[in-house]
């Protein structure tokens, strides 16, 4: 049977009064905000889980209504029961953005300005509200001042304290990765200069639709405010974070791109959960600071000496009472978190601290090893660059007496074609002085012949004709 009408005064609770039993050095101060359940629009048919809230705020304390015990329930998987929880501020839906700042923000100003550190953190489920309520959406930073969120209101309160120095920065952790979502450290001299960075950092910070919210964070913001108050030498930081929201793929039913995101997001989260139930452990052994880029950017803030406030802020229908119970059981463990001394401080931190030092060393010495092993790499190089530029004057001088060989063979068989052309041509006129000398030969012959017999002719003529007498 389902369980419209509950009443905080006829809760059957099982109460946790932690507050009680929550040491003084504590760091963290934990708020709760519950977000206004949407009413319907004209037109628009709200299921009966989306309109029916799971929680309500009276006091200091949140109080998770109990259901029925349907096991088969798809709208709340079967949880009975309802539990009373104290924390340090509760805020149910109707309390103004000014009351939330006056009451969980406002008393731990003045720690901040004697120097300490502080941090602001908004965790819970997508859709929530913790961008809004942290003043970190295009609205809430230049909207009204009623819808103005934290941040802007810590900024005109920083800057009506006359700090000596202002310097904000912007960056996100989208996919594993800090990306500078600001140009560095800017300088600010007014609420409105800072606000205006903000504002154009925000424009690049990674947003989408998803069936759970319209307009989405899809990456870790941390808005860092620095600031140099007058007669002190060390800076004083504050540091806002907007975690983006825990998502059930379930209900999502992010695809590709988103669900990649939606993985790293949850990732992230997990490993800060288990940050938080380690620092709130009696004895922690080893804090996984390095297990994820945002607890390790985070880690000077999260049980350091910074003073943090952790907003933990649920959606509040039953739609969400799953996301809204895990926020609450983060928001728990978040309240025992300790300060430890050093001296008593996490041996298996300080040994972790150890073991990273030796680390630190072993790879100093390896890389001063591959320092000298480069030197004398670049010597052997150098060595080798000389014998190649000795090697190329040997070869060029080479190269220049082969050449002039050459040439000189060149010459003389040139010359050789000379002389060897010039005894041809005396060879023919040899032949031809020799031809003509055995034709006048045989031409001298030919006229002794003709001179023998014409003597012949006269010899027989003259021999047998005796002459006449006159």
């Amino acid at each position: 049977m389902l369980n419209f009408g509950v009443s905080v005064a006829t809760v059957p609770t099982h109460t946790t009064d932690i507050l009680a039993t929550t040491s003084a050095n504590s760091p963290v101060r934990v708020a709760v905000h519950i977000r206004p359940i949407e009413a319907n629009t004209p037109g628009e048919l709200r299921s009966w889980a989306e309109q029916t809230p799971c929680i309500e705020a009276t006091g200091n304390s949140i109080v998770l209504l109990p259901t029925h015990v349907d096991d088969d329930c798809s709208q709340c998987g079967g949880i009975v029961g309802g539990t009373h929880t104290e924390f340090h501020h509760s805020f149910g839906s109707a309390v103004s953005q000014q009351e939330v700042f006056d009451s969980a923000v406002a008393p731990l100003l003045a720690t901040f300005a004697s120097g300490q550190n502080m941090a602001i953190m908004a965790y819970g489920q997508t859709g929530s509200g913790k961008t809004y309520t942290m003043g970190m959406g295009m609205s809430s930073v230049s909207g009204s001042e009623e819808s103005s969120g934290i941040i802007p209101r810590v900024l005109e309160w920083v800057f009506t304290q006359a700090p000596s120095k202002v310097t904000i920065e912007l960056a996100e952790l989208y996919n594993g990765k800090v990306n500078a979502l600001t140009a560095g450290n800017q300088h600010a001299a007014t609420a409105a200069d800072a606000l205006s960075l903000l504002q154009t950092g925000l424009r690049r910070r990674q947003t989408a639709a998803t069936n759970a919210n319209a307009m989405s964070s899809r990456s870790h913001a941390v808005f860092t405010v620095t600031v140099l108050w007058p007669g002190q030498r060390k800076a004083t930081k504050l540091r806002f974070a907007d975690l983006a929201g825990s998502e059930r793929l379930a209900d999502t039913q992010a695809e590709g791109k988103r669900l990649a995101e939606a993985k790293a997001i949850n990732k992230s989260l997990l490993t800060l959960g288990r940050v938080v139930a380690a620092l709130a452990s009696a004895t922690p052994t080893f804090i996984p600071y390095r297990d994820d880029p945002l607890t390790f950017l985070l880690r000077d803030v999260i049980g350091g000496d910074a003073q943090m406030l952790l907003l933990a802020c649920v959606a509040g229908n039953e739609a969400s009472r799953a996301e809204t119970a895990s926020t609450l059981a983060f928001a728990k463990r978040a309240l025992a978190v300790k300060r430890h001394k050093p001296s008593g401080m996490l041996a298996g931190r300080l040994g972790s601290a150890a073991e990273e030092a030796k680390r630190h060393i072993a790879a100093e010495a390896e890389a001063e090893k591959l320092r000298n092993m480069v030197k004398q790499l670049q010597a052997t190089v150098e060595l080798l660059q000389l014998q190649i530029a000795a090697s190329s004057q040997t070869v060029n001088a080479g190269t220049s007496a082969i050449s002039e060989q050459a040439n000189d063979a060149a010459a003389y068989t040139r010359d050789q074609i000379t002389v060897n052309a010039g005894t041809s041509a005396i060879s023919e006129q040899a032949n031809d002085a020799a031809a003509y000398t055995r034709d006048q030969i045989t031409v001298n012959a030919g006229t002794s012949a003709i001179s023998e017999q014409t003597n012949d002719a006269s010899t027989c003529f003259y021999g047998n004709t005796k002459p006449r007498k006159l």
